[in-house]
């Protein structure tokens, strides 16, 4: 990882700590929606690529119905590169949850589940067709659509990579 001063200013704002906390967070939110058990931590890496690729964001289903097996075979354009962006943001993502645990927005359980505190987080005043806006919408829908879709090795068998 490099030093904060060291990134080029687009990657730095893009991938900064507090912003990919805040996609990380709300998308623990959307899991606990569905299921009260927490996130499984090697699902948080995948939140990043999924919520930051605008391919990838763009194409999403518009309801947590819509299975993610028969999704993805109908749009294996988003599984093409997935593995190296996950692996290109391991470290951001990270980072982020470093910040996220610092400041108190996520818990790591002892079970190795996620979880977020239940206090009230303020929304940011983006439009809400902003693209920070958008990431976060999709990223709590990424956790509902993940707490629906089965186990952690079934979701990363079915997006083509391996823990």
């Amino acid at each position: 990882m490099q030093a904060w001063t060291e990134r080029p200013t687009e990657i730095a704002h893009l991938l900064n700590p507090a912003f990919c906390a805040l996609v990380l967070v709300h998308s623990v939110r959307g899991f606990l929606e569905e299921t009260a058990e927490g996130l499984p931590y090697p699902l948080i890496f995948l939140v990043l690529p999924v919520v930051l690729h605008k391919p990838t964001r763009d194409a999403l289903p518009t309801s947590v119905a819509t299975k993610m097996h028969p999704w993805l075979e109908n749009h294996q354009q988003v599984q093409v590169g997935f593995a190296d962006r996950c692996a290109s943001v391991i470290d951001h993502t990270r980072e982020a949850m470093v910040f996220a645990v610092a400041h108190n927005l996520l818990q790591i359980t002892n079970d190795a589940r996620i979880k977020a505190p239940e206090h009230r987080l303020r929304r940011p005043r983006w439009p809400p067709d902003s693209e920070p806006a958008v990431c976060l919408d999709k990223a709590r829908f990424i956790g509902r659509w993940m707490a629906r879709a089965g186990q952690t090795a079934t979701l990363y068998a079915m997006w083509g990579i391996r823990p």
